[in-house]
């Protein structure tokens, strides 16, 4: 699966473990954000969250839509990475859409949320990526 996003708008989010305790609920322990984009970030609010739509990557298992919620319960800035605390990804399909793993990743575009265009566009495309970068590509 290709997909294009240009660097300087490229956002990973990494995690050291994924649990399944609840229906609907992915618990990401040991996350981050990291990636160009980082720069470009002043402050993040300690709660918050942002929609992360995976449709096209998840389209064989999701009839129309696969856009999951990423909240956070906390956050440290440093230098490089924004690490972030009580971490949930929430959506009906998370437990029936292939698992997360401990060592993927998903890479966020988020070119089209600079201030002034960020009011307009609600969700942030994403990718669900290998240890190994490379994308999963679920259509087989």
């Amino acid at each position: 699966m290709a997909f294009r996003i240009s660097e300087k708008y490229r956002l990973e989010l990494r995690w050291g473990k994924v649990s399944y305790k609840t229906d609907g609920e992915a618990v990401l322990t040991g996350c981050c954000f990291s990636g160009p984009v980082i720069k470009e970030v002043t402050q993040m609010n300690q709660q918050d969250y942002m929609e992360l739509d995976f449709g096209n990557q998840y389209i064989v298992f999701v009839s129309r839509f696969y856009i999951a919620s990423l909240s956070w319960g906390g956050v440290k800035h440093t230098a490089d990475k924004i690490y972030l605390y009580n971490v949930i990804l929430k959506n009906k399909y998370v437990n029936s859409v292939p698992k997360l793993n401990d060592n993927d990743y998903i890479i966020i575009d988020t070119a089209n949320h600079e201030d002034e265009k960020h009011q307009h566009n609600l969700v942030y495309p994403s990718y669900l990526l290998r240890c190994d970068g490379e994308s999963y590509n679920f259509k087989g």
